[in-house]
């Protein structure tokens, strides 16, 4: 069938049945009856709602009333104003799926609302994005508006999904400019923090990314006390009230830093070794987040490399931006140390990676850890410094032996190359030279300016 939905038996678990739909391309599925006969339709948003109001998770799939038990046969297909009719009334009911049955009952083919009217003439029907093609029809993009979630955003939306940004937008909305007509986005400003917020957010989502965090060791170090709120405290009430809505897909934000320092290339069942709070901090939520996991709530923990490149809402606290900044403002890279080991990951590929987790088959990406980022892209400093200034057509670098930053580490990415075969494309010394182009441009007037830098604000968005 074109539209292969979930076909469940009646006495199928109310639990049961939102797991079968979660891991489905659908929102809904088909109930059949004991002789297979088709017995009604259920939705997802519903099955969720009746547990959180209090049904049991073993009560059975048909023991409350069905979204709606319309259907055609063969015959009624010949009726142009019968089934003008029922397009009329599924529109209006948002119906988005109407099976075919036999003389039996039994389901021979699925029509989609758009199929009946493209068939019959039927004009004036709106598309009903993200309704066969997408995984996950609606996600909740917590720090949808920060360096990475500003990208993340935009991705998900040309890729047919509805996105629910949530972001306290401590750096104001630019970052979403030019999506104020997205019909399938919805903005709501509100903190991590706030139990209330996020609860009300996760309503009738079918995914969690979570990005907002008080980000980066220098960040951390200012405001100790908010770090761990942010990135433990509200992190796991999220991941626990996700869990209590029986929301499958749930991704956490994490960072290559938790191997702090290391000799050897580590994977993701190496040893973690952090060296600041920062870090500590998305150990703890790591820990506590995978440990929530089962066959029902299945997170996805993404350590990212050192992001870097050019984003709606720019930073120029991170290592390649920096030195792409001050070659263009200052005339020149300053280099502290220069030994140590960074794996680096542009802005662009890790939203990607994002998506395709979304995207993915659950069982292929629940319940796991994956380094985010590229082998071929673990630099020492002095390279990156390198690569930078010749990019930029041989800025002068300027080194101090002196380093401050006590991260030395190599990962290794092939994990994630295994199992959602992508390779990142992102380059260093073309997104340095993005950078410069917008700064050259006046695209960015003050790169000096506290907005762009994450540590200088009281809490922070990925």
């Amino acid at each position: 069938m074109k539209y292969p939905l979930v076909c469940l038996e009646r006495g199928t678990s109310l639990q049961n049945a939102i797991q079968q739909i979660g891991r489905s391309p659908f929102d809904r599925a088909f109930v059949l009856d004991g002789d297979g006969a088709f017995a009604g339709c259920v939705a997802i948003s519903d099955l969720r709602r009746l547990l959180v109001s209090g049904a049991r998770s073993d009560d059975a799939v048909d023991s409350y009333p069905m979204r709606h038990d319309y259907r055609l046969t063969d015959d009624s297909l010949d009726n142009p104003r019968l089934v003008r009719d029922l397009v009329a009334d599924m529109e209006l009911k948002g119906v988005r799926f109407l099976p075919v049955v036999d003389a039996a009952g039994k389901v021979t083919e699925v029509f989609a609302l758009e199929d009946l009217a493209g068939r019959f003439g039927i004009t004036g029907i709106g598309d009903a994005s993200g309704g066969g093609s997408a995984p996950v029809r609606r996600v909740l993009v917590v720090g949808g508006a920060g360096f990475l979630g500003s990208i993340l955003t935009r991705k998900l939306l040309k890729r047919g999904f509805a996105v629910r940004v949530l972001d306290s937008f401590i750096y104001g909305r630019r970052s979403l400019d030019g999506l104020a007509g997205e019909r399938n986005l919805e903005v709501v400003e509100g903190d991590l923090r706030n139990i209330h917020t996020c609860v009300t957010a996760l309503g009738d989502v079918d995914a969690v990314v979570l990005l907002a965090a008080v980000v980066g060791d220098p960040a951390s170090k200012v405001r100790p006390t908010q770090t761990i709120e942010t990135n433990v405290l509200a992190a796991l009430a999220l991941a626990k009230a996700s869990k209590l809505q029986h929301i499958p897909r749930f991704i956490y934000a994490s960072t290559c830093s938790v191997y702090g320092v290391g000799a050897d290339v580590l994977d993701e069942e190496s040893p973690l070794n952090p060296v600041s709070l920062y870090a500590r901090t998305k150990i703890e939520s790591e820990k506590i987040i995978l440990g929530m996991g089962d066959g029902y709530f299945c997170p996805t923990i993404l350590r990212m490399g050192t992001l870097y490149g050019f984003s709606p809402r720019m930073r120029f606290d991170l290592v390649v931006n920096t030195m792409s900044m001050k070659a263009q403002v200052g005339g020149g890279i300053q280099v502290f140390g220069g030994n140590q080991w960074r794996p680096l990951l542009g802005v662009e590929d890790a939203a990607e990676v994002y998506v395709r987790c979304l995207e993915a088959p659950l069982e292929k990406v629940g319940n796991q850890v994956f380094n985010v980022g590229s082998d071929r892209q673990n630099y020492q400093i002095d390279d990156v410094a390198r690569i930078i200034s010749e990019a930029l057509g041989g800025v002068p670098v300027m080194r101090d032996d002196s380093n401050l930053d006590a991260r030395d580490y190599r990962v290794s990415f092939a994990k994630l190359a295994d199992v959602l075969g992508y390779e990142p494309r992102q380059a260093i010394d073309r997104s340095a030279r993005e950078i410069v182009e917008n700064l050259a441009s006046g695209a960015i007037k003050d790169p000096a300016h506290r907005i762009y830098y994450n540590h200088y604000f009281d809490s922070a968005e990925e």
